[in-house]
């Protein structure tokens, strides 16, 4: 009780934990919200200068929830955890977001996770937030994947080549086994060469395609993520009549990818949280046109509501990114870590 453990950035980027064990604490995390096993208050921005904005983003998962099944976990060596971890947690995540960072040189996005025993409230860790950040937001476009993509998804569409757009691919790759063609776009060609000559090799047998304009991204994709920079009063590039049937979209960056109009077209909308998605709307500066909200994702992974039901149906899934994700992800870094002897230990 006397200390806690810290993880760097380089920390938690060595523990090299597969996108696949990810998506399964997510899915749990996700489920245990949907069991009534989790809390979760909606995310509380603060807006700075321009399109700054800082967030503090909370949760508690109760020790009641399923464990997350890590079988997959087995082929990345003995250091790994057992078939089966508990995602039982408490915790938070600081993260600020500052667009401008780009033109001095410094990363866009920085953060903490801080995580406590849940059942006493005693400090386990704090890590560097920026790694963990992407690795869930990745995953989470792997678990809209797995619950909702069509069987046979061979085709995938990303429209920004950051750091989010680059997790989520090799989220996809383990979650869609027939993937075939990877298609890139960002307004910055050079990120798109950049991450299919870094990804190729990770991913063999997939061919990479650059897209001349966002609309090949996502025409005739089988999965389309979104993650690019939300620039306030910037026109979303994707308009309607660009899916095909049966296609699945995953939004890393609120609605400033899809026009209205396109996101009328979609059968379904899900979100990953029907609570924080609507307060983000009510503060009247963002998702000012996005459809009825059918379920969010601790519906779906609980089985509350039904998933797909034929293979034409076109599905929109809107990620804000939520405090259970970090909670869930950090807790698995965090015992990772502890079994590995990384990170430094700190007094309190």
């Amino acid at each position: 009780m006397s200390d806690f453990l810290y993880l760097s950035r380089d920390d938690v980027r060595a523990l090299e934990v597969p996108p696949a064990d990810v998506v399964d604490v997510l899915l749990a995390a996700f489920r245990a919200k949907g069991d009534g096993h989790a809390v979760m208050p909606p995310k509380m921005t603060v807006h700075g200068r321009g399109d700054d904005f800082s967030q503090a983003m909370a949760a508690w998962i109760s020790d009641e929830a399923a464990p997350a099944s890590l079988g997959r976990s087995a082929d990345v060596g003995p250091s790994t955890s057992p078939a089966s971890f508990a995602v039982a947690g408490l915790g938070a995540k600081w993260v600020c977001l500052f667009p401008d960072n780009a033109a001095l040189g410094l990363p866009t996005l920085h953060g903490l996770v801080v995580l406590s025993d849940p059942h006493t409230g005693v400090p386990l860790a704090v890590m560097d937030a920026t790694e963990l950040t992407a690795v869930r937001t990745g995953a989470s476009a792997g678990l809209a994947a797995r619950l909702l993509a069509r069987p046979g998804a061979a085709v995938v569409g990303v429209l920004g080549c950051g750091v989010q757009g680059a997790a989520s691919l090799l989220s996809l790759t383990a979650e869609l086994p027939g993937l075939r063609q990877v298609r890139l776009f960002d307004v910055r060609p050079q990120a798109a060469e950049d991450l299919a000559g870094r990804l190729s090799g990770e991913m063999p047998g997939v061919e990479f395609v650059g897209a001349r304009e966002p609309e090949q991204v996502a025409s005739g994709a089988d999965v389309v993520v979104t993650a690019i920079t939300q620039v306030a009063g910037a026109a979303p590039p994707l308009d309607a009549g660009l899916l095909a049937p049966g296609a699945l979209a995953v939004a890393l960056d609120y609605d400033a990818a899809w026009t209205g109009a396109a996101m009328a077209e979609f059968d379904r909308f899900v979100v990953d949280d029907e609570p924080q998605v609507l307060a983000t709307k009510a503060a009247g500066v963002r998702l000012g046109s996005i459809p009825a909200i059918y379920a969010d994702l601790g519906q779906l992974a609980a089985g509350r509501v039904p998933g797909r039901a034929t293979p034409h149906e076109r599905w929109l899934c809107l990620n804000l990114g939520v405090g259970i994700e970090d909670v869930a992800a950090g807790m698995l870094l965090y015992r990772r870590a502890v079994a590995a002897g990384l990170g430094t230990r700190l007094s309190l």
